[in-house]
């Protein structure tokens, strides 16, 4: 993937909305990744004796939880592909703004900062 530093790049509202939801869906990618499990070991232990925890940790589908704990980060990058994507079939962009969007899309690093 090339990244092409983007100079003097004036963003326009649509561009600043996207990049609102961009950064929502990451700040939410990185809420799930606490939360999720966070909400597994509340099931397991909390009002719970040590047989029903014990109980509970062997019922659990760990299994299932790895692959949704391994799941957030692709979804999160998706979000921000699909919205890039959006973007660049904006047909008033300018160059600068085009390349800004394929540099996200490609994941480039520091492209957001």
């Amino acid at each position: 993937m090339e990244c092409t530093p983007v100079r003097n790049l004036k963003l326009d509202s649509k561009d600043r909305e996207a990049l609102k939801t961009i950064r929502k869906a990451q700040r939410n990618g990185k809420m799930l990744e606490v939360v999720l499990p966070a909400g597994v070991m509340a099931s397991i232990f909390l009002g719970n004796n040590s047989a029903e925890a014990a109980f509970n940790i062997k019922s659990t589908d760990w299994v299932r939880f790895a692959k949704s704990m391994q799941a957030i980060g692709p979804m999160v990058r998706k979000t921000i592909i699909k919205v890039a994507r959006m973007q660049l079939l904006r047909h008033e962009l300018s160059p600068k703004q085009r390349q800004f969007w394929k540099n996200i899309e490609n994941g480039c690093e520091g492209a957001l900062q």
